[in-house]
């Protein structure tokens, strides 16, 4: 094949990447980021990804400028697991088809530590046998559980892989969907952090607010924080980055709409998405008849 060729078959993938990325719903129903009182946010929503944050004493202003200050007081000593409720949205469930996967970030750093920067908990696929459908993958960390019509849990263990390091200074906990292309939607109905006992300690509800008022550190801005920092220790490069889906993992995400909340480099996943089409490894959902 001749290089005028080559030029014209990757332009036409790259079409064909964003006409299917148009016409297919997100995967998750992206609601507003929640902000504090100086437009920072208290947590970031995209169509694959749902992330509070947690904990932010606002001393890394260069990697996180974005982030608001906030303490909610919580000891995260005594988190033992992250339950997530989803269901899917009205209006899109005759089309849902039991393809949905992703993973469960708890992730922290210190001054010090970043060993527990974004490890993931991985998961695919539900059993619904009242719907027929049985896509669940037991090769994967996690299990999501039927608990109601069209509504799910799934159940994270925090444990020494991802537990929150002692100094942290952010913490972050996020849903990230790698389903890619699909016709339904999925909210998340409720994120919550238990203790060993069972009891919540946190909790986000589907509009993203809180159930505790933050406390100390919250009542700062970035910029006061940022004036009394101590000076980075931590490569920006090694912070907040998501890990990415093995080679040929079908079940990652091709679509974004904003900045990733891990890196803030823009349309990562779209220009991912992409590439996976014109190498022509890209699987598509097909339409529940």
């Amino acid at each position: 094949m001749n290089f005028k060729k080559t030029i014209a078959c990757a332009a036409a993938a790259t079409l064909t990447a964003i006409s299917l990325a148009s016409v297919a719903s997100a995967e998750l129903v992206e609601i507003d980021d929640v902000l504090d009182a100086n437009g920072l946010e208290l947590l970031d929503s995209t169509s694959s990804s749902w992330m509070p944050i947690a904990y932010y004493d606002g001393t890394r202003p260069k990697i996180d400028p974005n982030k608001a200050v906030v303490d909610y007081g919580v000891d995260w000593s005594q988190a033992k697991s992250v339950e997530v409720v989803f269901s899917v949205s009205e209006g899109t469930r005759e089309d849902w088809d039991g393809a949905f996967g992703g993973a469960v970030v708890v992730s922290s750093n210190s001054p010090t530590d970043a060993t527990h920067n974004w490890p993931a908990y991985d998961f695919w696929g539900v059993t619904d046998e009242a719907l027929e459908i049985d896509t669940y993958e037991s090769a994967k960390s996690l299990k999501l559980e039927k608990i109601g019509d069209y509504t799910y849990q799934l159940v994270c263990p925090i444990d020494d892989t991802n537990s929150v390091v002692p100094d942290q200074q952010l913490v972050q906990i996020a849903i990230q969907d790698w389903s890619g292309v699909t016709w339904w939607t999925m909210d998340v109905v409720s994120m919550t952090v238990k203790d060993g006992s069972g009891n919540a300690i946190i909790a986000w509800d589907q509009a993203g607010k809180c159930s505790l008022s933050p406390v100390g550190a919250a009542s700062a801005t970035v910029d006061a924080a940022a004036e009394e920092a101590p000076a980075e220790t931590a490569a920006p490069a090694a912070e907040d980055t998501a890990a990415a889906p093995a080679a040929g993992d079908t079940t990652a995400a091709v679509t974004s709409t904003k900045a990733s909340p891990n890196t803030g480099i823009e349309d990562v996943a779209v220009v991912a998405g992409i590439a996976v089409v014109a190498a022509g490894t890209l699987f598509v959902a097909k339409k529940r008849k």
